[in-house]
């Protein structure tokens, strides 16, 4: 069978499908009521192995572990859900599932010209995993020449935060026991009944010092560079991301979460609780004010920009300019400070980042540190920034236009993030506590561009500028960053990947 799928590498630009097995042309041909899903066996409390096994138990088609719930058990009052399952980190059964949904893709194309409805031309391609292994695995399907725009993707909430589900509609967290064909159908039901619909993809672009720059990650063997495939250190960071990227103590706290974590749901986030805790009372939190020079709004309204306008000179008025594409412009405190003493106190309006907040947040959906939602509704019109150097009139309209913003809603489909802050680690920790904690600084569409300090301030012992990065539940320290660019990736499905919403 192997030898017969390998063989048919090209396009099924004809209706009749020629040169595939029996069991891949009955699965295209039953495309309106499939599921396929690329499993991790090793997340939260094992489910995904639980998942894996039914899945071996019950399959009814020999060459795939496919299950045709209807023709297992017709007494029940079952949808016609066919479902196949692939294990993601088995690279050969891995393989095998990206080459079915790479063959499906293809027949979703030529229904989608015929002019079949939506559910002959997309496939519900469900992920099980925790938020990272989302992302990893449709960047693997792109790479290995995947139509994406054919596949509507759905999170099964495997991981310890599983924060994408949660917004989407779906539990943070399934339950499913072992051998329980009736659950597996439950769990599968609410993807198959969800909505076709939409979320934004962003991307993340990181220029390192081209000396000292460096990227670690945490692992159990210990800490390791991020190199290029020449083995190069890398000095340049190109990542998409969907539900959120931060700077600061969260990020710091994950960073050694990292090599620590079980396959213990529950145990995870106590050991996150642990580290969290360690941060705050053993060491010492250091602000953002200490490595954010200055964050830049361009004016853009597809959310791009040509690449050298970010290396543009910055200009002293922070309203709207469309010579220069600067809409909005924040200076940390500590900047603020150096120039208005080197200018002199005649700089023109300013708009500074206030307090000694320990991280930045730039969101995108609505869920936020294992359940921690709505972070921006609930801190209505608390704002981080203020208004420098103006009368009192013009402070005073400014600051009104900026509420505004903050009274903005929030959605994952709207093209636009949100930025906040926390102004201590406790305040971080009690968001899901009680919640109203988050100051806001910005509401609104990109590209966004953070600009870095040289050389910050930290203990007298550290000569590197040790910041923590946050992307979608993966944890980075980043050493000598000079600017971080945030955009809508236009690259990958015009900026918004296909989605199933649920309604838990």
């Amino acid at each position: 069978m192997e030898e017969n799928i390998n063989s048919d590498n090209k396009s099924l630009n004809k209706e009749k499908i020629e040169n595939i097995d029996m069991t891949t042309r009955y699965i295209i041909e039953n495309i309106q009521n499939i599921i396929i899903m690329f499993c991790n066996p090793l997340s939260g409390n094992k489910e995904g192995k639980i998942i894996l096994d039914i899945s071996a138990n019950y399959r009814t088609l020999e060459d795939y572990k496919l299950i045709d719930f209807q023709y297992l058990n017709s007494k029940k009052n079952y949808e016609p859900i066919k479902a196949v399952f692939f294990e993601l980190i088995d690279k050969e059964d891995n393989a095998k599932g990206q080459l079915l949904l790479k063959h499906c893709a293809e027949r979703c194309k030529i229904n989608k010209e015929k002019g079949l409805s939506e559910e002959y031309y997309k496939i519900r391609t469900l992920i099980g995993g925790g938020d990272g292994t989302v992302l990893s695995m449709i960047e693997s399907f792109i790479k290995n020449g995947t139509d994406i725009n054919y596949c509507t993707f759905g999170h099964v909430p495997l991981g310890t935060g599983n924060d994408l589900a949660n917004t989407l509609g779906f539990s943070d967290h399934i339950d499913i026991s072992a051998n329980n064909l009736n659950q597996l159908y439950y769990v599968l039901n609410k993807y198959y009944k969800a909505n076709f619909g939409k979320i934004d993809i962003w991307k993340m672009d990181l220029q390192l010092d081209d000396i000292e720059g460096e990227i670690l990650v945490n692992t159990k063997e210990g800490k390791i560079q991020l190199k290029d495939d020449n083995g190069n250190v890398l000095k340049r960071y190109v990542r998409s991301f969907i539900n959120y990227v931060s700077l600061g103590y969260d990020a710091r706290v994950g960073y050694n979460f990292d090599p620590k974590r079980t396959n213990s749901r529950n145990g995870n986030k106590c050991i996150y609780f642990c580290e969290g805790f360690k941060k705050l009372t053993c060491r010492k939190t250091v602000s953002i004010q200490g490595f954010i020079d200055t964050f830049t709004i361009y004016d853009s309204l597809d959310n791009s920009i040509n690449q050298e306008s970010f290396f543009s000179e910055r200009t002293n008025d922070a309203n709207i300019n469309m010579n220069n594409k600067v809409k909005f412009q924040f200076i940390s405190k500590s900047t603020y400070k150096k120039e208005k003493k080197a200018n002199n106190n005649n700089m023109g309006k300013r708009l500074v980042i206030e307090g000694e907040p320990c991280s930045i947040i730039f969101q995108n959906i609505i869920n936020y540190m294992s359940g921690v939602n709505d972070m921006w509704g609930k801190g209505k019109e608390q704002l981080a920034i203020s208004v420098k150097d103006t009368d009192k009139e013009v402070s005073k309209k400014y600051t009104k236009k900026l509420k505004e913003m903050a009274d903005m809603k929030q959605a994952f489909d709207d093209k636009k993030l949100e930025v906040f802050a926390f102004d201590n680690g406790f305040k971080t920790g009690f968001e899901k506590v009680i919640g109203g904690f988050a100051k806001k600084i910005y509401h609104g569409r990109g590209p966004m561009e953070v600009k870095f300090l040289d050389t910050p301030k930290f203990l007298e012992e550290d000569k590197k500028n040790r910041i923590y990065l946050n992307l979608d539940g993966e944890y980075f320290h980043i050493v000598k960053p000079i600017i971080m660019r945030l955009e809508l990736n236009k690259d990958i499905c015009q900026g918004q990947l296909p989605f199933l919403i649920g309604g838990k």
